[in-house]
């Protein structure tokens, strides 16, 4: 090993003497601003800047209906109830994912089945959703893994020829397309996350994209308390103070301090996604070549969002293993993060599922060597630079 930088975790200096975080956050005047002029407005939470956003994402995702909320949880759970998704129904999903694409499955009372991922995408593999298919089955959950579009079009498919639901969970897919299309638009419902980290921020927030408008009135109405608001119209000879609850519902509602947020965010969409594309070439461009890591593609016909940057360490190619590097890359000042614990692994979901990862073998592959380097709009070229020499610095030193 002479000659090799000596990592920091083994007593030598590290890449970066204070911390790079993962994420930071890309929010600039016009945002504070537009929150400012909403707290001076006196709309704080259901008001004219809430509709005017959800317009404004349909129109710049091309989507026909939907409604925004206050997280993508609470669209996933809201698309399952709307679609009369119930006890005793199985829904096929990922284990390739966050917590709540697989909770809000429970949360609607029914079972989720886990099927297992391909090594491209990250995402549902098709062969593999058609093997779990049962007489119980309802609707697949397929999550677009990173930015990246899964295998969605053979989804549909899968789900037309069975008779089935799709819903997309679309929490890490703002700004990507598919065949020149926003994702978003083969399913029956779409959710998406507008979480502190994602592509598009409010902090907190989401938005459920619908199918059609029946899908649209019925989110709407359950998503409010069950709450018809048409009522004030057409019972207007009772006064503004008048409403009726049509059925049971949630508070998930997005506020007009979210979605002053959201169009800012709107407007600099395409700045946005470029500034994380670049730092991506970055990555990809000092990182080709190297036998130790397996890197992230863009499928063909498909527009990467980037929100996440997640190679893999090639199995054999290190003298030490996926923990330890990421422990190592974080003694040279560099965050990284993982993405995912696959759900098989955590406690509650292992008390349902059992102990299934035999029968999971891409997404087992996936998580002994994945893991995420800092992406961020605001990341500078130095900052990047910094991430790659750390990188790189571990792969020589413990390199076989």
């Amino acid at each position: 090993m002479s000659g090799r930088a000596v990592p920091a975790l083994e007593g030598g200096s590290p890449v970066r003497a204070e911390r790079l975080p993962f994420f930071r956050s890309s929010f600039g005047d016009a945002e504070i601003e537009a929150v400012l002029d909403t707290l001076k407005s006196g709309w704080l939470t259901v008001g004219p800047k809430t509709s005017k956003f959800s317009d404004a994402f349909l129109a710049a995702t091309d989507l026909p209906f939907g409604v925004p909320v206050n997280s993508c949880s609470s669209a996933l759970l809201l698309a399952l109830k709307v679609l009369g998704i119930d006890e005793g129904d199985e829904v096929i999903t990922t284990p390739n994912t966050f917590t709540a694409s697989v909770s809000m499955i429970h949360q609607a009372g029914a079972s989720p089945v886990l099927a297992d991922i391909e090594l491209n995408t990250y995402g549902l593999d098709p062969a593999k959703v058609e093997a779990a298919i049962t007489d119980r089955t309802r609707a697949i959950l397929p999550v677009h893994y990173g930015g990246q579009a899964c295998y969605i079009e053979a989804l549909r498919e899968i789900a037309d020829r069975r008779g089935l639901l799709l819903v997309e969970d679309v929490a890490h897919g703002f700004g990507a397309e598919l065949h020149g299309r926003h994702i978003g638009h083969h399913g029956e419902a779409a959710a998406f996350s507008f979480y502190a980290t994602k592509n598009l921020s409010t902090g907190e927030g989401g938005y459920l994209a619908c199918a059609n408008a029946e899908l649209e009135e019925e989110a709407a109405l359950m998503g409010f308390h069950g709450m018809d608001r048409d009522a004030w119209k057409r019972y207007g000879d009772r006064g503004g103070w008048y409403y009726e609850v049509k059925r049971f519902g949630y508070k998930f509602n997005m506020t007009d301090i979210q979605a002053a947020m959201g169009l800012v965010q709107l407007a600099r969409a395409e700045e946005l996604r470029d500034a994380r594309t670049k730092v991506v070439d970055q990555y990809q461009s000092a990182f080709a070549g190297r036998e130790e890591l397996i890197l992230p593609i863009t499928r063909e016909g498909a527009l990467h969002a980037w929100h996440l940057y997640v190679p893999r360490l090639a199995k054999g190619t290190l003298r030490i293993g996926r923990d330890e590097f990421l422990k190592a890359l974080t003694a040279e000042g560099i965050s990284p993060s993982l993405h995912f614990i696959p759900i098989h692994h955590h406690p509650v979901h292992r008390a349902y599922h059992g102990d299934i990862g035999e029968s999971l073998p891409a997404a087992e592959e996936f998580y002994e060597g994945c893991f995420s380097l800092p992406l961020f709009p605001t990341q500078t070229s130095q900052e990047t630079d910094q991430v790659i020499e750390a990188v790189l610095k571990l792969l020589d030193f413990y390199g076989t």
